[in-house]
Formats: structure tokens, sequence, C-alpha cells
């Protein structure tokens, strides 16, 4: 059970927004031109443009306190402790004794640097002074209670708790924390009692929900516990943390959070969100036509960003289903779009392996390796391919002492090489070496990849293997282990619990009737009347499955890309220049990767419609505007019939009028990220868009 603080995002990104939010001069330092320039590219969040500008501040003016506060924080984000902790002590040794904000700032932060380092006693006693110099401030107390929560003195994180509820006894974040120590400590009706106030006072708080949720669930309330988790997704169902949190628990109940998930899709059924987590659910429940029809709906609906995410969890489902060809189909198509990410050759390797293309495999195995070369499992991969199916035993072995060369601690990597010594090459003095290897890194049972069982058989200790992979069927019952279970009793000549497995692998979802074929390990039982009936039931089932539900890859599903690439002029800040159309209207748009919206000034708005290049019909009310300061103002929302871009095209762009005369058009980041995928070049001066020819 994790009880750590939930932590929507990193505390290092949370520091920097938070000193963002507050950059004026901590001490009434008067400002100059690089001070002010190193805040503006701050608040921008260009922390390296903001970190040369603190540098030539400092070398300027070798007093200015804020500019090593700030430069601190800076370094503390950059993972470069040992000069933020230089700066920081020079802020504390020269800010006055009377500025006991900013001392207090400084403390914290020291505090913070001192966690990253793992001096806790020090970041406890950096809190104290902060604590001593602001009694009143809350997120002091917190931060040093999670410290002594880390540490296991829960009482005196329940003294920091109490503290700030003597402050605030509405206080629902002290609450929360408060119920989570309880709830270590066993005293689980007390933070139950309490986890019911945070939710009373404030119903959209998702600690609250969090803990209750783990609370239900460890006291067996699972349709409470799921109850809770679902709540807690419907408060920002895109937020991966909450998602999966529900997802998790789902499983207890699949058919109660099922029936959640489908009345939110009928409230909104063009919400995708919605469909992956129903897809997701589906997956769980071994239904894989149902989550790649939830899937194909998300390519629908979803932005053309998603479709890579969406193809390769649909690929997942069609390789489950033995759909190898659809499966293939679809990482080829994101490949296509991303050639830089290993893991979506090894993943359409697996499949080739699968369907016994096992030349087309290792391509795909040996272009992950060449993308990343410093990954132990590829080579292993490769290898498994080389010494099962090709009978390559130069390339196998070289391809195992590679892998354990860069990570001597895969204990799997050691069996397949020990396996390969007694087997192939009959070395039986370098089998048992890395047999013994195993038992020493395999030592906790796992989901799926568990291999104790094996070395323990091949060490000729018969009894403690069958114990180890009972211990395994106790604790995780699934197909992975059902099948590994029915392997190693092949190996060990029990052809009656050989077949128990393997029929409890098919009942739990096990597809993959090429993989059996193939395994050497079944060769004890390949010729039992028994083994080929299963089988042949199993294969029966499957195609039976198959017939009722025929899924095929559309020809017209393979999305196509038009890319160009376009010349920028720097503008400073995260922000560029770059030419495009409007309607036809030639105008200049500033690119900005620190804003999240498209935005038109009104002058151009009032021109473009007085020139026809917008018409009434285009006007769609009013919205609120966030740009890249983070300020918000009321805009008139548009729609721009056609934007050009490069010679690219997008239809039916949104965009909201700035109520400001001379603002530029403007293009955020992750709104033009909509649309598709954005390189920017900045020693070419160049920005590189590709777009789906859907958009």
């Amino acid at each position: 059970m994790n009880l750590n603080l939930k932590k929507m995002f990193s505390f290092k990104n949370l520091l920097l927004n938070f000193v963002a939010l507050f950059i004026i001069s901590l001490s009434g330092f008067s400002q100059s031109y690089n001070y002010e320039k190193a805040t503006e590219a701050y608040k921008a969040e260009d922390y390296d443009l903001a970190l040369d500008f603190y540098t030539r501040e400092i070398s300027d003016n070798p007093k200015n306190n804020d500019a090593y506060y700030y430069r601190a924080t800076i370094y503390y984000y950059k993972d470069n402790n040992s000069k933020a902790l230089a700066d920081i002590n020079i802020a504390l040794k020269n800010y006055s004794k009377k500025d006991k904000k900013s001392l207090a700032s400084c403390h914290s932060l020291k505090a913070s640097i001192y966690e990253s380092i793992d001096e806790n006693e020090n970041a406890i006693e950096e809190y104290n002074l902060a604590i001593k110099l602001t009694p009143d401030y809350h997120p002091y107390y917190i931060s040093r209670a999670q410290l002594f929560f880390e540490k296991k003195q829960y009482d005196k994180a329940e003294a920091d708790y109490r503290t700030l509820l003597k402050m605030d006894e509405a206080d629902v974040q002290a609450l929360a924390s408060l119920a989570r120590n309880f709830m270590t400590t066993n005293n689980d009706a007390e933070a139950e009692k309490i986890l019911n106030k945070v939710i009373k006072l404030n119903s959209e708080y998702e600690s609250g929900y969090y803990y209750r949720a783990i609370l239900y669930h460890k006291q067996k309330k699972y349709d409470e516990a799921i109850a809770d988790a679902f709540y807690l997704c419907s408060l920002k169902e895109s937020d991966k943390e909450n998602r999966n949190f529900f997802i998790d628990y789902a499983s207890k109940n699949i058919k109660l959070a099922l029936s959640k998930v489908n009345a939110k899709i009928s409230l909104y059924p063009e919400k995708d969100d919605w469909y992956f987590i129903r897809a997701q659910l589906y997956e769980k429940s071994k239904d894989y036509f149902a989550a790649i029809a939830d899937y194909n709906k998300m390519l629908d609906i979803a932005d053309a960003s998603y479709r890579a995410s969406i193809l390769t969890y649909r690929a997942d489902c069609y390789k489950n289903e033995g759909l190898y060809d659809q499966a293939i189909a679809d990482y080829t198509e994101v490949i296509n779009s991303d050639s830089t990410y290993y893991y979506y050759y090894t993943s359409r390797g697996e499949v080739k392996k699968l369907k016994g293309d096992y030349a087309a495999a290792i391509a795909d195995f040996s272009k992950a390796i060449q993308i990343k070369p410093d990954y132990a499992w590829l080579y292993h991969g490769r290898a498994r391919i080389k010494d099962q199916y090709l009978n390559d035993v130069d390339g196998a072995l070289k391809d195992y002492s590679e892998a354990i060369s860069i990570s001597s601690t895969y204990y799997y990597i050691y069996l397949s090489r020990g396996r390969f010594y007694k087997e192939k090459i009959k070395d039986e003095k370098k089998a048992k070496e890395d047999f013994l290897m195993v038992l020493k890194l395999d030592t906790v049972v796992d989901y799926s990849a568990n291999y104790r069982q094996y070395a323990l058989f091949y060490l000729n200790r018969n009894k403690e293997a069958v114990d180890w992979q009972n211990k395994i069927l106790e604790e995780y019952p699934n197909q992975y282990n059902y099948y590994a279970a029915s392997s190693f009793y092949s190996l060990m000549n029990m052809p009656k619990e050989t077949i128990d497995n393997l029929r409890l692998a098919f009942e739990d979802g096990f597809r993959n009737f090429i993989r059996i074929s193939n395994d050497e390990d079944f060769n004890n039982v390949k010729n039992n009347p028994d083994f080929i009936a299963l089988i042949k039931e199993w294969k029966t089932k499957y195609e039976l499955t198959k017939s009722k539900n025929p899924i095929e890859t559309k020809v017209d599903e393979v999305q196509k890309y038009q890319t160009a690439t376009i010349p920028m002029k720097a503008r400073g800040s995260g922000t560029y220049e770059v030419s495009c159309k409007v309607n036809d209207l030639k105008l200049n748009f500033i690119f900005d990767t620190g804003a999240s919206d498209i935005s038109i000034s009104q002058t151009e708005a009032l021109f473009m419609l007085k020139n026809d290049y917008l018409t009434e019909a285009d006007i769609k009310g009013k919205e609120k505007y966030i740009d890249a300061n983070g300020d918000i103002s009321v805009g008139t929302k548009i729609l721009l019939k056609k934007v050009e871009i490069g010679g690219l095209v997008l239809k039916n762009v949104s965009a909201s009028v700035v109520n400001n005369k001379n603002a530029p058009l403007l293009f955020g980041q992750s709104a033009l990220s909509k649309y598709g995928k954005i390189i920017i070049d900045n020693k070419k001066n160049e920005i590189t868009i590709s777009i789906p020819e859907s958009k």
C-alpha cells in the first residue's frame, strides 16, 4: 500500500512555477536590464536563457541576493545541486536579518537541495529555521511533516499537521495528510472519520478520495474503493495517475467499473478519455475485441497527436488475439510517423517473432539496438530469436554476453545464457555459474517474470523448484505464470501438471499457439494425445471467436502525413515569427512555445471581416484566452476556415480575438500540436510541421 503524499506534478516543477508566480524582488533590489530579462525568461519557462541572464546580473551586481536565489532554483531544477547549494549559501549570508521572508525562502530551498542528496536531517533543520522565521507559513510545515513521515517519525508528522489545523481547522491538505498518518499506524477508524470530513469540506479535493479509496481497499470494501477511485478519475479523467489508479482498483469488480464508465460515455459520447479508460478495462477482462472497438472510436474523435499511442494500444490487442498482420500494420504506421523510438521496433519485432517471421524480427531488434545501443533487454530479445529459432550459436552467445556486460543484474539473461551453455554449447560449468546468479538475483515472486524455479530445476533442486512454482501461482495466478508453470512441468516430465496449467493459461486468455509449437520446453509432451487434444480444442474456440468478431485493417485507416519545413525568425523567450495565410490573407504569425491557444488581434479580425476574409457565420461567441504569461482575458471565439503554413493547409481552425489592437497572430505550441508534429531547429532557424492529411 503506497501512502506517499499524492503529487500531481513533480516537486521541482511545482517549485519553479511557485517562484514564477512571485518573481518580484524579494529584497527590493533595483532591477537592471539583465535582471529584468532573466525574470522575463524565467516566467516564460526558458530556464537556460534565465540562467544566462542571472549569471550576467551576478557578474555585474554581485550583491544582488535575489539573483543568487533564483539561479539556485534553476540549478536545483537541473539537478546541479552543488551549484544550487553554493548560490543559496551566498544568498543566506548576505540577506538582511530583518528580511525574514527572503531568509525563510532560502532555508526552504536549501532543505529541498538537501532532500535531493539524501541528507534529510539537514533538510529538517532547514525547515526548522524557515518555520522559526515565518511561523504562520503553511507550506514549510507540510514539507517538514512529509520528511518526518518518510522517516517514520509519525508523532512528529502528526504534531505538524495539528499545528496547521490550529491555524485553520478546515485545512483539507493537513487533514488528509493526518488521515494518511493514521492509516499508516493502523488507526483506520480515525483515518476514515477524517477523510469523510475532508470530502464534506471540499468535494473536489483529490487526495481525500485517493486516501479513502486506499483505506476501503485495505478493508476489502472493494465496491466503495472503486466508487472513490472513479470519482477521483472523474475530477480529472485525463490525469494518467488518476486513470491508472481507477483501472487498477477496477479489477475487483470489472462489471461495476464498466457500468460507471458506460454512464460517462452516454453523457459525453465524443470525449475520448472515457473510451480509453473503458478499453483498458476491457483489456483487463481479456475482452480484446471490445477494446479494439473503443480504440477505433478514439481514432475517429481524438486529436491526431494521439494517433500513434492509440495505434500502439490497438496493436497490443491485435497481438493478444493472435491477429498478427493487423498488429504489424499498426506498428508499421506508428514507425512511419516516428522512426526514432526503439520501443515501436521491438514491439513489431515481437509480433513478427510470434508470426514466425524470424529474419524480419531480427531486423527490427537490430534497428532498435541501433537507436538505443545501451539497453540490455534488446540484445537479450535478439539473442533469444537467434538461439531458439535460427540456431545461430555464435550470434546468440555474443548477444547474451553483450546484454550481461551492459546490465549484470537482469537475472533472466543469466537463465537464458545458462540454458544456452547447457543445451547448445554443453558447458556445464559456465551453465551452473549462470544458474547460481539467477538464484542470487531472483528472490521475489513477481506478476509475470519469474525464473528462479527454472534455475533450481537445472541445478537438480527439484523440490525447491516445485515449491517456488507453487508460491508463484498462489500469489499471481494469471496466464503468464500458468504458461510458465506448464513449460516448467514439461521440463520435469510431469504431463498431467503440464496440461492442467496450459488449460488454465488458455482460460485466462493465452492465445499464442505459434509459441507453443516452437517452445522446446514442451518436447516431453508434444506427442501426448491429451496435450494435442487440448491445443486443438482451444485453437477451434479461438477460430470461432475470430469469425464472430471479424476485424481487418482498412487501407483508409493508415494515416498519411504532409510535411513542410518553414523558415522562422527567433524573437526570444521561446517565440518565433513565421509567414502564413489565413483565409488566403497573407499574415505573419508568432509561434509561441509557451502559449496554449491560437489568437488574432482586433485590428486584423476587423480588417478580415470588412474585406470578406471572415463572415458573421465565423463568429462563434466568447471564451477565456490564456497567453504565454498566464494572463487571462475574454475574447471572441472565431472559426478560421483555412490556415496555410508552408503549403500545408489546416481547415476549420478555432481561434480567439484578443481585446488588444496591437496583438500579433499567435499560434501556441500546444494548440498547433493538435494538428500534427512540431520540430524546432534553433540552429537552422526552421520549424518542421507534419500534419495528417485528415486534418
